[in-house]
């Protein structure tokens, strides 16, 4: 009998895929050391009001909003790598332009231009996912990239608070200047890649997109969504979870100023176990090769943001410390399994041709829920109090959860493959 050695491919072995792994982990990073430095800049450096410190994740949000749909249509009729690298190269040039702003305004101005520019990242980083990994590894590469964006969480604001306090803000902000340009210049590298060549060459006959007004490739965007009950009723759920989840994550300050008004490090404490709760769900996903039932992920994982977030509206003065963090940790873990649940989604039930559109409508849809929903939690803080909001809105969870799950099989028909999904949109 012959043996015959197979290589099976890994996701590791896939160089293209691993050099945007790499400029996808190092914008992160850069992305995260920034962040905590405007916080600290606005609030201690240059003693901002509370109204300027709320505009500054509108300032991130709104653009958002207002152009992640017309940036999918961008990354689906146009060359991904190169939409990428060019923006890399303006956000690294507009972080050296905040290294010499002294003033809340302008820095808002140049946050809010950096913003604008990087709204193409998340649809054409989707798409080239699509595009240069093979469809058994897609849940390697997105619980990758997943692991990598919560990592980022933890240790860019802990080692960046850490620098802050032995130099200055600034030197955060240098250094995601200098994330963004080595990412650009890894892109460069993609971009000039033969194999990448070969991949993004157009038949002739598939040319239509390009060809395409603007206006009527964002509306068959629109129409490729609610065409597929799965993508739709996955976005309805994932933007009602997120919507209750968001009026109630900015309110802990509040929560534990009332609870535990000296013990203000709680807060960070609470922020990391729920990004390690998001990396445990992250890596054990990791596993498996593909994803069944979206109704039981994504209702498992509304079951876990209920319990994580209703379980605080439960504590007492002089709570056990470890309590919340437990419950944030659960929190995290339902979180990590919505983010990559919804990811893989909208990987497996688009065509390439349309996976930039379809991501960047989902962009948008959720960075709304950033803007809007915060102020509503606040109005509703105002009337009932915070402990009221946190019952109610793990209540809510568990309820969306509860429904997402029983009628798993009518709201998320049975998964098609790419063929299908094209036979059905050709009737």
């Amino acid at each position: 009998m012959t043996i015959v050695n197979i290589k099976i491919e890994t996701i590791w072995q896939n160089s293209i895929f691993m050099k945007l792994f790499a400029s996808y982990s190092v914008s992160m990073l850069g992305h995260w050391f920034d962040m905590v430095a405007i916080i600290i800049l606005f609030g201690y450096v240059w003693q901002a009001n509370p109204m300027m410190i709320a505009l500054i994740p509108v300032a991130y949000a709104l653009p958002h909003v207002l152009l992640g749909q017309f940036a999918g249509v961008l990354s689906d009729k146009f060359h991904k790598v190169k939409i990428m690298m060019y923006a890399d190269f303006i956000t690294a040039v507009l972080t050296v332009c905040l290294l010499f702003t002294n003033t809340p305004w302008m820095a808002l101005v140049i946050i809010s231009l950096r913003a604008t520019v990087n709204v193409v990242h998340t649809p054409a980083q989707q798409g080239l996912i699509k595009l240069v990994v093979k469809e058994n590894l897609i849940m390697k590469a997105v619980t990758l990239n997943g692991t990598v964006n919560q990592l980022a969480k933890i240790i860019g604001p802990f080692i960046g608070a850490t620098l802050i306090g032995l130099v200055s803000p600034k030197i955060c902000i240098l250094i995601n200047a200098i994330a963004f340009t080595i990412s650009a210049f890894i892109l460069l590298f993609v971009y000039l890649d033969k194999e990448m060549k070969r991949m993004t060459t157009v038949p002739k006959n598939e040319t239509a997109l390009i060809e395409e007004s603007f206006w009527g490739a964002w509306r068959q965007g629109w129409l490729i969504i609610f065409k597929r009950r799965v993508i739709v009723v996955s976005f309805i759920a994932t933007f009602l979870g997120l919507t209750v989840i968001q009026m109630v994550d900015i309110q802990f300050p509040v929560l534990f100023r009332e609870l535990a008004p000296h013990f203000p490090e709680l807060t960070g404490w609470l922020m990391g176990g729920s990004g390690l709760g998001a990396v445990v769900m992250i890596i054990f996903l990791n596993r498996f090769e593909t994803l069944k039932h979206y109704g039981w992920l994504i209702g498992a994982s509304m079951l876990l943001l209920g319990v994580g977030f209703g379980g605080v509206g439960f504590l007492k003065e002089g709570f056990n410390v470890l309590y919340p963090v437990f419950l944030c940790f659960i929190g995290g873990l339902g979180v990590g399994l919505l983010t990559i649940t919804t990811q893989y989604i909208i990987q497996k039930e688009t065509t390439e041709h349309e996976i930039g559109r379809v991501s960047g409508i989902f962009s948008s849809i959720i960075s709304f829920t950033v803007l809007a929903s915060p102020l509503m939690g606040g109005f509703l803080v105002q009337f009932f109090g915070v402990i009221p909001l946190y019952l109610s809105s793990g209540a809510v969870l568990l309820l969306i959860g509860t429904v997402l799950v029983t009628f798993n099989t009518f709201l998320f028909p049975e998964q098609k493959t790419e063929e299908d999904i094209l036979a059905v949109d050709a009737k």
